[in-house]
């Protein structure tokens, strides 16, 4: 059974659209950076909302930019779960909140916190036609290259190669979520396979076996030091930091570029002035030569399947079929 999903008290819902920022309170500080960037987007015709399993306390500065704070879980779900130390619910808010979320937002787009947010209209991307599914999200970047590419989960699973998406963005339609019954799926999938196989995007992946809407990369580009060279040129909406160097790491130095590094160290300092900081995040550092050559030999040798994939999409507006 899904709780209703408790908003905070000076919250009230304003559009039938939503960003929901997923973390937890240890994750909140790094939740601001995305969340602050979205509100301040001119004119947005969407809410701005931090989605946890618990309510948690967020600065006035946070409600005063118009972020609002909701709580959910999905107790059938949750008990189904294989939880440890690095597998928080947290981790599943996207899943909660398509369920909870449901008469409140006709679409949710949920973010991951290691999310930086620089251009784009996401009311225009909750807006487009997802081919019917309940579920749209951007290819996983081990398919970025390889489309065919048979993830572990499905040699796990004894499955045939399918389109994989990365889960750090999921954008839910509420309604085809419940019609399409998908809390009773996902919770039957995780009693069932999740142990042993992986967390959220394994168990998203698992039960919908590439029936889903396929957004362009520019919505979650996943930040690698393979991919750092080419994200300037491809002008990304939403980029996402799925490696170890998180931009408010000190190993993020000469990987993630200053002016990243920075945007979370601003928030950090303004907003949440007892987090942990990263040292020096104004300065410039340079990457190691040895690095910089394997990322350039990577990107060079990819070229043709990177370009081929970027061209499928017409603009980043416009979802595909992944299976066509």
């Amino acid at each position: 059974m899904a709780l209703a999903p408790v908003f905070a008290s000076d919250f009230r819902p304003g559009s039938d659209r939503a960003v929901a920022i997923a973390c937890d309170a240890a994750y909140l500080p790094y939740a601001a950076t995305p969340a602050l960037a979205l509100a301040a987007r001119p004119g947005r015709d969407y809410d701005v909302l931090i989605g946890s399993p618990d309510p948690l306390d967020l600065p006035a500065s946070l409600s005063r930019a118009g972020i609002g704070q909701v709580a959910a879980r999905d107790e059938a779900l949750a008990e189904a779960l294989p939880l440890d130390a690095r597998r928080s619910l947290a981790s599943y808010m996207g899943v909660f909140l398509g369920h909870a979320l449901a008469g409140h937002y006709r679409r949710i787009l949920v973010l991951d916190a290691d999310i930086l947010y620089e251009r784009g209209d996401p009311a225009r991307l909750m807006r487009a036609d997802m081919l019917g599914r309940a579920v749209a999200a951007v290819r996983d970047n081990r398919q970025w290259r390889s489309p065919q590419r048979r993830v572990a989960e499905f040699r796990k699973l004894g499955e045939p190669a399918h389109p994989y998406f990365n889960a750090g963005v999921v954008m839910i339609d509420t309604e085809a979520f419940a019609a399409q019954d998908l809390p009773a799926r996902l919770a039957g999938f995780a009693r069932q396979h999740l142990r042993g196989l992986g967390r959220d995007q394994a168990l998203l992946n698992g039960t919908l076996k590439g029936d889903w809407a396929e957004i362009s990369p520019l919505w979650n580009w996943q930040f690698t030091w393979a991919s750092s060279h080419l994200t300037s040129m491809a002008d990304p909406c939403l980029i996402h930091f799925i490696g170890p160097a998180k931009p408010w790491r000190d190993e993020a130095a000469g990987v993630v570029p200053m002016r990243m590094r920075a945007a979370f160290a601003e928030v950090l300092a303004r907003h949440f002035p007892d987090a942990p900081r990263p040292a020096g995040a104004r300065a410039r550092h340079w990457p190691r030569a040895g690095a910089l050559r394997a990322a350039l030999l990577r990107q060079w040798r990819a070229a043709g399947p990177m370009l081929r994939y970027l061209n499928r999409f017409p603009d980043e507006y416009t979802l595909l079929d992944p299976r066509a």
